[in-house]
């Protein structure tokens, strides 16, 4: 059985709540907003000062932003987690 990494897992998580919003059940863009660290800093006052409101950015860029931050996080997860166990194995 193959073992899936935190890339996989997050991203279709990340797909997941994305599709749960875009099918309505998250009207307000509650859920969206607390598992999307680029939809957080669209809404700090920094952001809106330097760059643009985040009601004027389209719902498919914070889907886009939001899946592709969980697919690159997943990576250097799995990445400082391969380089752990190499480190380890290397040890004995």
């Amino acid at each position: 059985m193959k073992k899936y990494k935190f890339s996989f897992w997050l991203t279709i998580i990340a797909i997941g709540i994305c599709l749960i919003n875009l099918l309505g059940y998250d009207d307000k863009s509650i859920l969206l907003f607390l598992v999307s660290p680029p939809f957080q800093i669209m809404g700090t006052h920094w952001f809106v000062e330097n760059f643009t409101h985040p009601a004027n950015i389209s719902i498919e860029i914070k889907y886009v932003l939001t899946i592709l931050f969980w697919f690159l996080f997943g990576i250097t997860l799995d990445n400082f987690i391969r380089k752990l166990l190499n480190k380890g194995n290397r040890k004995e």
